[in-house]
């Protein structure tokens, strides 16, 4: 029996904020690259334990160098900075804290968030017309090869169903959300 064929994958609107110049973890390459190396790496995805139709793309130990996390562990010393914008322009604005002066480190951890193109469709996040079977949602790079959870508020956007969320099919439990706010409370995206 021959393994399924790879999907066509996309690239969303919303992961393209993921630059060399922005406050969130990158790619050191093009779009188009990486869309191949997700689906070189597809058969190894793992599936959301919250949405059947959100897939985590680990990428391989050798192209790690090329990815950046902006993960900062804040200690009494780290400068912070409280905003209150939206993550991108229609969705509610919250407070987020970010370390000004933090650099971007290489990842030791990298997941490609890739959502169906059904997912965002149910969100009104699909592209139209349809480009693609999924799209790259989102590079989570990590700072180290601990999980690192979801930040709260996007948590509580996907719990409750506000603009840029995706409703989990499997709610999120009480201890997700106590991890994610204990870990939050000593983390901050660099600035």
């Amino acid at each position: 029996m021959s393994a399924p064929a790879t999907p066509l994958i996309g690239v969303s609107d919303f992961v393209r904020r993921q630059t060399p110049e922005s406050p969130h973890s990158h790619f050191d390459g093009d779009w188009q690259e990486l869309v191949r190396l997700v689906e070189r790496e597809w058969p190894q995805r793992k599936i959301s334990p919250h949405n059947p139709e959100v897939s985590l793309v680990p990428m391989p130990a050798d192209l790690l160098p090329r990815f950046y996390a902006s993960l900062v562990q804040v200690t009494p010393e780290t400068p912070l900075q409280a905003q209150f914008k939206p993550r991108v322009e229609g969705e509610l604005p919250f407070i987020q804290i970010s370390a000004p002066g933090a650099q971007k480190m290489p990842a030791k951890r990298v997941d490609i968030i890739v959502y169906s193109h059904d997912c965002l469709a149910k969100d009104g996040d699909a592209p139209e017309p349809r480009q693609a079977d999924h799209y790259i949602v989102s590079i989570n790079a990590a700072t180290s090869e601990a999980d690192e959870p979801m930040h709260p508020m996007t948590m509580t956007r996907n719990f409750l169903g506000l603009k840029g969320g995706t409703q989990p099919t499997v709610p999120y439990t009480a201890e997700e959300f106590a991890q994610a706010i204990l870990f939050w409370s000593t983390h901050a995206r660099m600035g």
